[in-house]
């Protein structure tokens, strides 16, 4: 009997990591229609099979990344965002020591805030914060220096009065672009502070060095995307 069970759940894990490997080629698709939605149902899958999966949880959450970033609509994309922080804390529950899951929650507070508005937001604040310094505490490498971007951006939107801060703001972009230097939102991101602190030419290298990056291999979709903001930007600048 102990034989059976233990095939039988080799043979589930093997299904798991099937579906995981699905996903993972879905989402990696995710500009074409309907991809995203699909590396959803997928990994969606995994869990209705092993529904303490640390991984399909957090992938669920960068999926609605994905999602939220091309959808128009505020309040669906608030809708994906809202869904995303719920996964990351199941997988929280699951592994508490989840750096995915506690830096793509940290990414969902940040987003599901800018979609609703920074002032009606303020109480995600704080918890924003303390995800982002609990993956800086573990990796400060991780997600490509993406605990550094999600901080400096939070400085940078933040009001004054509530704590924004563009000089931290800056040291975090430039700790990113130091740490990982082939991501083009850093330097975008960083440019846009320079731009709020009168410092212009400086947001123009930052852009021109934006757009000279190569598309990343696992971002190549937000790359483009960045660079094409990023081109706008500089047009406005050059006058």
């Amino acid at each position: 009997m102990l034989i059976v069970l233990a095939v039988f759940a080799l043979s589930q894990d093997a299904k798991v990591r099937e579906l995981l490997q699905k996903g993972d080629a879905l989402w990696a698709d995710r500009e074409k229609e309907g991809k995203g939605l699909a590396a959803v149902e997928t990994y969606q899958k995994a869990l209705a099979l092993d529904e303490s999966c640390v991984e399909a949880y957090w992938k669920l959450a960068r999926t609605y990344f994905s999602l939220g970033s091309r959808e128009k609509d505020d309040e669906k994309k608030a809708k994906l965002y809202r869904e995303g922080i719920e996964f990351c804390k199941m997988g929280i529950s699951v592994d508490a020591n989840s750096i995915e899951s506690h830096f793509w929650l940290g990414v969902m507070y940040g987003l599901f805030g800018e979609v609703k508005g920074i002032m009606q937001s303020l109480y995600l604040v704080d918890p924003m914060k303390q995800e982002m310094e609990w993956v800086l505490a573990r990796n400060e490498k991780f997600e490509y220096a993406g605990a550094h971007r999600v901080l400096g951006r939070l400085y940078h939107k933040l009001p004054g009065i509530k704590g924004g801060d563009n000089k931290k703001a800056i040291r975090h972009f430039d700790r990113a672009i130091e740490l990982s230097p082939e991501i083009p939102r850093s330097y975008l991101y960083l440019a846009e502070v320079l731009v709020d602190e009168g410092r212009k030419e400086e947001a123009k290298k930052a852009l021109r060095k934006c757009l000279e990056t190569p598309d990343h291999p696992v971002w190549g979709p937000e790359s483009r995307d960045e660079k094409e903001k990023s081109r706008e930007l500089l047009k406005k600048l050059e006058g």
